[in-house]
């Protein structure tokens, strides 16, 4: 496609990124904190650049992908970041998880140096990174969009939401939704299950009322396996519970189940769950009503 990739970000969802534009023809230069990760990726067909600078150097787009603003902004404005090389016309798109001043950031030292951003966080899972089937929440100009377009769309959709920091808002708010809707099910699951309900049961009564949802249809599997790989890691989310009060901060408001939420998730990463998949929220619910959720077939 003749167009050169710097991809910075070779963790479990930037591996599959970077993997898929590989594959689908974009020439790309990978650079991770850790080498070997970008070696391991860069093994379908890219190359691996020693800094963020020497990444950034040739490229028409620059795609990011870390795992908090400080991962961000240490690639951005450390020595030999991307502010330091990045040229003119460049565009970098940001699809790590940030809270939304520090996209306003990112985008000030960019314009500083004549280059364009776009936040565009994802959803999806692993898997969906390796398939090209992510959901891109894109915030930023019209004509910039249209100018990295062809890379978002080799990655999955694209939903232009506005300005730049409103893709980083709306990122916010859907996972904001998606723990409150987790923790709800889970507590539902430990309720019914401590009464003496058929956990099976219970979940084919969820599955088929308004209760339903997206996540609890992805999640509950793991849940009733007792299986907590990461596909989201659970401290992630908490980073992300974070961001949002953050966001909510920033903005003069106060989101009374999002702090509870937070609280929540702090207390799994001291239980040491950070590791295990956001699903593993479970466990301190089911430690503390002595039950167990699972499979009764």
């Amino acid at each position: 496609m003749n167009r050169n990739i710097a991809f910075i970000g070779a963790g479990l969802m930037g591996s599959g990124m970077a993997r898929c534009l590989i594959r689908k023809g974009f020439s790309v230069t990978l650079y991770n904190r850790t080498r070997a990760k970008a070696e391991e990726v860069a093994g379908a067909g890219g190359r691996v650049a020693g800094s963020a600078a020497e990444a950034v150097k040739d490229a028409d787009v620059v795609v990011t992908m870390l795992a908090d603003p400080a991962a961000l902004l240490g690639v951005i404005e450390g020595e030999d970041g991307v502010v330091s090389a990045i040229s003119p016309g460049t565009i970098l798109i940001d699809s790590s998880t940030v809270s939304p001043p520090t996209t306003h950031r990112v985008l000030g030292l960019l314009k500083a140096k004549g280059a364009d951003m776009l936040d565009a966080p994802v959803f999806g899972s692993k898997n969906e990174a390796e398939k090209g089937e992510l959901g891109f929440i894109v915030g930023g100009d019209s004509a910039v969009l249209e100018r990295a377009r062809d890379v978002l769309e080799a990655m999955g959709r694209v939903n232009h939401i506005g300005g730049n920091g409103l893709g980083a808002h709306a990122k916010l708010a859907v996972n904001l939704v998606i723990a409150g809707t987790l923790q709800c099910f889970n507590e539902a699951m430990v309720l019914a299950t401590k009464a003496g309900l058929d956990s099976d049961a219970m979940l084919k009564i969820i599955l088929s009322s308004r209760a339903r949802s997206g996540i609890i249809e992805m999640k509950a599997p793991q849940v009733m396996k007792r299986d907590f790989s990461p596909f989201f890691p659970l401290q992630l989310m908490a980073k992300d519970m974070r961001l949002v009060l953050e966001s909510a901060r920033s903005l003069g408001m106060e989101l009374p189940m999002a702090t509870t939420l937070s609280a929540g998730y702090e207390g799994c990463l001291t239980d040491g769950l950070g590791g295990e998949d956001f699903a593993a929220t479970i466990k301190p619910l089911e430690q503390q009503a002595a039950v167990e959720v699972k499979e009764m077939s």
